[in-house]
C-alpha cells in the first residue's frame, strides 16, 4: 500500500500480492476498495461461514467486554476465572454464529427452489458439521459442545426457511448467546442489552448482503455431496 498526500487528499493503491490483516480487508471490503471472490463450491461456502463467524463473535463479544471495562480491560486478562469464562463465552457464541451463517446460506438456496426443506436441512447441517468438528477445543465439555452442533440441527430441521431467508431472523441465536455468555455482571448487562444486540446485528448486515451476493448456487450444488437420507 502507497499513501500519497498532495492537498489534503490521500491514495490508496493496493497490490494483489499484498497480504493484509482480515480485520483491514474487512474495512476496505467495507469501503469498497477491495472486493471478495465467489463463493463457487460446497468448501468455499464452509470456509466463508467459518471465517465470518469467527469474526463477527469475536469481535463483538471483545468490544463489549472492553467498553464495559474501560480503564481495567487490560488487567482482566491476568485474572484466570475471568478468562475460563472468556473461552466458554467464546466458544458457545461462535458456534451459534456458525449456525446462523449456514441456516442463512442455506435458507438463499431453498428460496430459489434449488432445495426443498430437508435438503436445505442437510445442507446447513454439513456446514456446521465441517466447521465445529474440526476443533479440538478443552474449554468446553465434549458433552456441552456436541449439545451446541445438536442444537443447530434441531433448528435446521424446523427452520421456517422464508423467514430465515431474508435476514435478521437467522441471527437472533448470536445475539442471545452474546447477551447471555458475555462475562459481564447480569445486572449490568440487563442495562445494555438493547446496544449489545444492535453492535452484533449491524455487523451481521453486511455478512448477509456479502454472502447473498457471493453465492454462485448451482456451482456450490454441483460440489455438494448430499447424505444419503436426501438423496
Amino acid at each position: 500500500m502507497v499513501i500519497r498526500s498532495d492537498k489534503m487528499t490521500t491514495t490508496f493503491l493496493f497490490s494483489k500480492t499484498m497480504q493484509l490483516p482480515e480485520t483491514l480487508k474487512s474495512v476496505l471490503r467495507t469501503l469498497g476498495f477491495i472486493g471478495q471472490a465467489p463463493i463457487e463450491s460446497y468448501r468455499q461456502l464452509i470456509d466463508h461461514t467459518e471465517k465470518n463467524a469467527a469474526y463477527v463473535s469475536q469481535v463483538t463479544l471483545y468490544t463489549y467486554i472492553k467498553a464495559r471495562a474501560g480503564t481495567q480491560y487490560p488487567k482482566l486478562f491476568t485474572n484466570e476465572d475471568f478468562l475460563t469464562s472468556l473461552r466458554i463465552a467464546r466458544w458457545h457464541i461462535f458456534g451459534a454464529a456458525v449456525a446462523d451463517m449456514a441456516l442463512f446460506a442455506a435458507a438463499q438456496f431453498h428460496g430459489s427452489g434449488a432445495l426443498d426443506h430437508d435438503r436445505s436441512a442437510a445442507f446447513a447441517g454439513g456446514i456446521m458439521d465441517e466447521v465445529l468438528t474440526n476443533y479440538e477445543q478443552q474449554d468446553v465439555a465434549p458433552k456441552v459442545f456436541l449439545e451446541m452442533l445438536a442444537e443447530g440441527h434441531r433448528r435446521a430441521a424446523f427452520a421456517s426457511w422464508a423467514d430465515i431467508a431474508d435476514g435478521p431472523a437467522a441471527f437472533q441465536t448470536s445475539s442471545d448467546a452474546v447477551f447471555h455468555w458475555a462475562p459481564i455482571a447480569d445486572e449490568l448487562k440487563a442495562l445494555d442489552e438493547e446496544i449489545v444486540r444492535n453492535s452484533i446485528h449491524l455487523r451481521w448486515i453486511g455478512v448477509r448482503r456479502d454472502t447473498k451476493a457471493l453465492l454462485r448456487h448451482d456451482a456450490i450444488l454441483a460440489s455438494w455431496t448430499p447424505p444419503d437420507r436426501v438423496r
